[in-house]
């Protein structure tokens, strides 16, 4: 016969692996909540948002700081189970910036502006998203392959002002860009558009690029600008975090 111990063993057992099957076998989508699933079935597709740091590895790491910004795509699955989706992913990062006050001009010293120069990565890839179980928590693996476009640009304002009223491109280099990551979606509320938290970690290769750091723009003595850029690897380690919203 089983002892007090053994009871008390086999019923915290059971506790853990009921709640774990039902776990595994829910797909999200509860027949009474939605109604007939043969009818509607589980999202089709997904868009998602998310905020980044940029964190620079191997050579790029010697001339540039921590990064930060934003993202954006849309996942568009291939399969009725939901393991396997094509993954359109946009990123937009700013790894470095300043700015200062100077009159307007030389004829104008009474009216001062704001210069404010921006370095940043805009990166667009497509790729294969996978699957690795099902349910409210659900990892995943993906990679994809698209360019990145690295850029410095200066934009002119009024010291009062919200918006530019000038700007130039100052540098600027494209570059193939390939990466891999793997994630977790966590699924948050169900209905005709179910949200989930998306949490990722990113290996972005850009490979040797052209580009400016702070101190790489400068004034001519004769009047103009020049620029000295960089030249180095550029790969990045992202961490992700946002939100996906399915779509029927």
């Amino acid at each position: 016969m089983f002892s007090q111990t053994g009871w008390m063993v086999l019923a915290m057992g059971l506790l853990v692996a009921l709640p774990s099957q039902a776990l595994g076998q829910y797909d999200g989508y509860d027949e009474d909540e939605y109604g007939d699933q043969e009818e509607r079935g589980p999202p089709k597709a997904e868009l998602f948002f998310y905020g980044t740091a940029a964190v620079p590895v191997g050579e790029f790491q010697s001339f540039v700081d921590l990064g930060g910004g934003a993202g954006v795509g849309v996942l568009a699955y291939l399969t009725p189970e939901r393991n396997v989706a094509l993954r359109l992913d946009g990123t937009f990062v700013v790894y470095g910036s300043e700015s200062f006050r100077t009159p307007l001009s030389p004829t104008v010293p009474f009216i001062d502006v704001d210069v404010r120069t921006t370095n940043y990565i805009a990166s667009l890839g497509v790729g294969p998203q996978v699957y690795l179980g099902s349910g409210n928590l659900r990892p995943y693996v993906f990679g994809t392959a698209g360019f990145s476009y690295f850029a410095t640009q200066s934009s002119v304002s009024g010291t009062h002002e919200v918006d530019d009223f000038a700007s130039t491109t100052n540098f600027d280099d494209l570059t193939l860009a390939l990466s891999g990551g793997a994630g977790l979606s966590v699924q948050l509320s169900h209905g005709e558009n179910p949200v989930a938290l998306d949490l990722s970690a990113t290996y972005q290769r850009n490979g040797l690029t052209e580009y400016l750091t702070e101190g790489d723009l400068f004034e001519l003595p004769g009047g103009g600008w020049g620029v000295d850029p960089v030249l180095s690897e550029t790969n990045l380690m992202s961490y992700r975090v946002g939100v996906s919203i399915g779509l029927r």
